[in-house]
């Protein structure tokens, strides 16, 4: 028993070091994650930058136009394959059972080609806004490798859209308006 009181009492100072410790390591390794004081990190919202770009208008129209030509081919389709089946169902009380089954197979077939058209269209839609951007990209990927070394930055990072790197991002350090003023 006495050696249970003995293991008890000496708890606390080995949690006190143990406590230490960490705290000693936890703040060696957050130093080391910063960056030395001679590295300057910056960052660039890139949709604001593509957005003040002449070509990235007329890139804007071009696939306006193209999805408004996708839309108006599947609103078509759509509308044959909903006349289609209004008409199976106004004749089906009177086709024998296997005629409602052949006409209800085309019914599916062709439902299947409507969505075959509609996930193409939308690929192919893709597609070309990715071969349009490609240009933009490139000249904003060397343009902002050319302000980041007039301005002396070791990283440059990028702020905004879906896959946010950035969660916080102090206004001095952000070379968005640099990058369209050197862009121009």
């Amino acid at each position: 028993m006495s050696s249970i009181k003995e293991c008890l009492q000496h708890i606390p100072a080995a949690k006190g070091a143990v406590l230490g410790f960490g705290i000693a390591l936890g703040f060696m390794l957050g130093v080391a994650a910063l960056p030395p004081a001679s590295e300057r990190v910056g960052f660039v919202e890139v949709e604001k930058v593509i957005a003040e770009l002449p070509e990235a208008k007329s890139i804007k129209e071009k696939l306006e136009k193209e999805q408004q030509q996708a839309m108006k081919e599947l609103e078509k389709k759509q509308k044959d394959l909903k006349d289609a089946f209004d008409e199976y169902e106004r004749k089906k009380t009177m086709m024998r059972a296997e005629e409602q089954k052949k006409k209800e197979e085309e019914l599916q077939a062709q439902l299947a080609q409507y969505r075959q058209l509609e996930q193409a269209k939308s690929a192919a839609l893709q597609q070309k806004q990715a071969e349009l951007l490609k240009p933009v990209e490139e000249k904003i990927a060397k343009t902002i490798e050319k302000v980041a070394q007039q301005q002396g930055y070791t990283l440059v990072i990028s702020k905004g859209g879906i896959a946010n790197p950035v969660l916080y991002g102090d206004k001095s350090v952000n070379l968005t308006y640099k990058v369209i003023d050197a862009i121009k």
